[in-house]
This record gives structure tokens, C-alpha cells and sequence, in this order.
């Protein structure tokens, strides 16, 4: 199956919002949040199309020199497939680009599948969030260094990025 990865801008909001329902049956971003993180300018949002619409989607905040990945959507036929290891790759070579030491993210403590999944990425836990979701459950925070801090390059010190817009 062809398949493109392409920087999503505010056109895909629709689009975007529908693959979070197609993946996420609860607990996933409202419309207005997707619709925020695309127009946030500290914000991007990478995409899977292929014949059939989106495949995968990673959305990412850069916060100084840490990437914080807000969300990574796989489609329920394409799981297990490489593809969330593949989107969880590009972010963390956008983010090297971008001058981050490191990527950041959250997870459910009860979402064990997500967990291993970052861990065999070499993600490690590094606190609790207590209460840290709207309905009051727990998160793992987690993180992987992606480059050692004396390599970290001056604040706005970007490349191009290799993503078409």
C-alpha cells in the first residue's frame, strides 16, 4: 500500500478530528483541541495518507529543547504493522532538526499497551502524574533522550524539514 507522510496544516482539521474517533473510542481529543494544535505555531502534526484517507497521525508541541508528543493515532486495520514505531521515528528526527535534547510524553497507567510500546523505543518512565487526565486518572511520564545535553544547539537554531507541507 502507497503511502505518504506529509506536515498536516488547518485544512485537515476535519479530517484529523475523524481519524481521532475512528481510533481513540474514548477519551480523545475534542475538535477544538485538534483544531488548536494545528493552528498552535510551537505545534505540528504529522500525517499518513493513503488510499483510503489517513492511515497515522503524531502530534508533537516543541517546548525549548523537548519535543512533547501530544498524540500518536495508528488505524485500528494498520496496528501492529510499524507504523506508530515508524511516526514515533520521523518525530524524533524532526525533533534532532529542531534542537531537542529530548521527547516527552504522558501515558494512561492503565494503557499498558502504549507503555510497552514506548519502552521498546526506549522510552523510560520518569514520574507519576497523579490525577493528570480530565476523568482523574493517573499518567506515566516518560522520556527519551534523543541527544546528549552538550550536543543541544542555540535556541532557534533549526534545519529545513524533509516534510512537505
Amino acid at each position: 500500500m502507497r503511502t505518504l507522510l506529509r506536515v498536516a496544516g488547518s485544512g485537515d482539521v476535519d479530517a484529523l478530528y475523524r481519524f481521532e474517533v475512528l481510533c481513540f473510542h474514548e477519551r480523545r481529543f475534542r475538535r477544538e483541541h485538534v483544531d488548536w494544535i494545528l493552528r498552535n505555531e510551537r505545534a505540528l502534526t504529522l500525517v499518513v495518507d493513503g488510499p483510503t484517507g489517513l492511515r497515522g497521525a503524531i502530534m508533537m508541541l516543541f517546548e525549548g529543547h523537548v519535543c512533547r508528543i501530544l498524540s500518536v493515532a495508528v488505524a485500528p486495520d494498520e496496528r501492529r504493522r510499524g507504523l506508530g514505531s515508524r511516526l514515533m521515528k520521523a518525530a524524533e528526527d524532526l525533533s534532532l532538526e529542531r534542537g531537542c535534547s529530548s521527547v516527552r510524553l504522558e501515558v494512561s497507567t492503565h494503557n499498558l499497551a502504549a507503555i510497552e510500546f514506548y519502552r521498546d523505543l526506549g522510552y523510560r518512565t520518569d514520574g507519576v502524574l497523579y490525577g493528570y487526565y480530565t476523568w482523574g486518572e493517573d499518567a506515566y511520564s516518560m522520556q527519551k533522550a534523543i541527544r546528549p545535553p552538550a550536543e543541544v544547539p542555540a535556541a532557534g537554531m533549526w534545519t529545513a524539514s524533509r516534510y512537505p507541507t
